[in-house]
């Protein structure tokens, strides 16, 4: 798998979305510490969690655009994907162009 797919930079560890060991954070997010929550239901896994970085809603698009059929996701609709029972929705929230904040990208999994 090609190193961007997994979030890694040459020379530095692939980082995970807080609660999705097996989600890749792209490189230029960084987890919103204390703004996430996760647990397990019979159901199965309720997972909330943020980042935000310098990086544009077309490149966090194309990144997981690219990154999530090579672990076995499937989009459904728009910002939604599916694997294994499991629903995973990316939301990505652009502040006013006025007030210059980075966008925060919202990871919510749950069962389907």
């Amino acid at each position: 798998m090609p190193a961007l797919a997994l979030g890694a930079v040459a020379g530095e560890p692939a980082r995970f979305v807080a609660g999705l060991e097996d989600l890749p954070l792209m490189p230029g997010l960084d987890a919103m510490r204390g703004a996430g929550v996760w647990f397990d239901t019979p159901q199965g896994r309720i997972v909330q969690a943020y980042a935000t970085g310098p990086v544009t809603r077309g490149a966090i698009e194309a990144f997981y655009a690219e990154t999530l059929p090579q672990l076995g996701w499937r989009e459904v609709a728009a910002g939604v994907w599916s694997r294994d029972g499991e629903a995973l929705r990316l939301e990505i929230v652009e502040p006013p162009a006025t007030r210059g904040q980075a966008p925060i990208v919202r990871f919510a999994l749950s069962p389907e």
